[in-house]
């Protein structure tokens, strides 16, 4: 592969280094293109003319490196029973219902569900029977919501 090095509008000259470290000379008028120094050409010599073509910059294949890369996953899993949402808290039915039913009354349900203040409360008065009905009844509550595809509930 050869390049242009040089350009001499006054003489009508073009220079062009080859692979082997030679220096052809072409006039302007025999190139079918607007040279500009640094263009990658082919030259192909024979007895009588020298022929030179301009070589097309290779088309850059897009790597990892190249450009914006965007990856989309599009997961529906609601798998840890930490997630936080606007409602309330992702927590997995059966647990949630079992806790309510058998530590209800000391608000162990609430603390699970992330309501640390009203699972307090419970406690401080779980020795009045009022949170172990609460909880029995929280836990029907539970019973009767739909759960997603992974068994969780928001609370």
């Amino acid at each position: 592969m050869s390049k242009i090095i040089k350009i001499d509008n006054e003489k009508q000259k073009v220079m062009i280094g080859n692979e082997d470290s030679s220096v052809s000379e072409v006039t302007l008028d025999s190139l079918n293109f607007v040279p500009v120094v640094g263009d990658l050409v082919d030259v192909f010599n024979s007895e009588t003319e020298t022929i030179v073509t301009k070589k097309e910059a290779p088309v850059k294949e897009a790597t990892s490196t190249d450009g914006i890369n965007i990856n989309i996953v599009n997961d529906n899993n609601n798998s840890g029973a930490n997630t936080l949402y606007a409602a309330g808290k992702v927590v997995n039915k059966l647990v949630y219902v079992l806790v309510a039913l058998f530590l209800g009354g000391l608000g162990v349900h609430k603390f699970l569900a992330g309501k640390i203040g009203t699972g307090i409360i419970y406690l401080i008065f779980c020795w009045t029977g009022i949170p172990s009905l609460l909880g029995f009844v929280e836990a029907i509550i539970a019973l009767f919501k739909t759960a997603d595809s992974n068994g969780n509930i928001i609370v």
